[in-house]
């Protein structure tokens, strides 16, 4: 004989079963959330990369059409931004490569919660906007010296602020968590770019200053941060 269930009976069946998938759905994403977040957060960093894998671009094509120099290396009688080094600010050094670069969206970080994105020259770009530093000495001819990379950079274990930065042997960079958990990407002036754990930072920073000073004798850099 078919058992017939009285309406509260079903009822309270219905309940069980839902209350049933709700715990097994709280389970999945507890066990998922980890693993999404890691997949998101791998997403952005990918994204960053590429887009100072495009600044690099944006540079040696610039370069190309003034005698391969970068704007940090020309007057601004000439379309450069040699005068406007000293004072630390970024947005100068890309805003002359507005018709390389195509879109300023670029410059902010996909995982910059501290900085705004801009999607046209035109809106008017600002250090605000901007989440790379740029290497203020980057040549052509000296491949190894550091072009731009994430801002969140850190100086014998305390973040380095915005503006003018000058790096020694006596300093020790590396990331902070700000971005990409003490990882980062930096883009070096032969156009490259590549994504540098913490560890590997410093021996990127020894390079280049090595670099910099057999060519020049200059025991120091400069990075306008943002």
């Amino acid at each position: 004989m078919k058992t017939i269930l009285a309406p509260r009976q079903r009822a309270e069946g219905m309940v069980n079963v839902l209350a049933i998938i709700a715990a097994v759905v709280v389970v999945v994403l507890f066990v998922l959330l980890p693993y999404l977040a890691k997949s998101r957060h791998k997403g952005g960093r990918i994204n960053c990369v590429n887009n100072v894998k495009q600044m690099g671009l944006a540079f040696r094509i610039w370069a190309g059409d003034n005698n391969n120099k970068y704007p940090m290396q020309i007057s601004t009688n000439s379309g450069g931004t040699m005068e406007l080094v000293a004072d630390g600010t970024v947005y100068p050094h890309f805003n002359v490569m507005s018709n390389e670069l195509s879109t300023p969206k670029i410059l902010r970080c996909p995982e910059d919660r501290l900085r705004a994105a801009v999607y046209y020259f035109d809106s008017g770009v600002r250090d605000t906007n901007i989440s790379f530093f740029i290497g203020l000495e980057a040549d052509e001819t000296l491949p190894q010296m550091w072009l731009a990379g994430d801002r969140n950079l850190t100086a014998n274990n305390q973040d380095v602020k915005p503006g003018l930065f000058t790096f020694k042997a006596n300093k020790i960079l590396g990331w902070s968590a700000q971005l990409h958990k003490h990882n980062g990407n930096l883009g070096l002036a032969d156009g490259s770019a590549q994504q540098i754990t913490n560890t590997r930072l410093q021996t990127f920073a020894t390079n280049a200053l090595h670099t910099y000073f057999e060519a020049t004798t200059n025991a120091s850099f400069r990075l306008a941060i943002p």
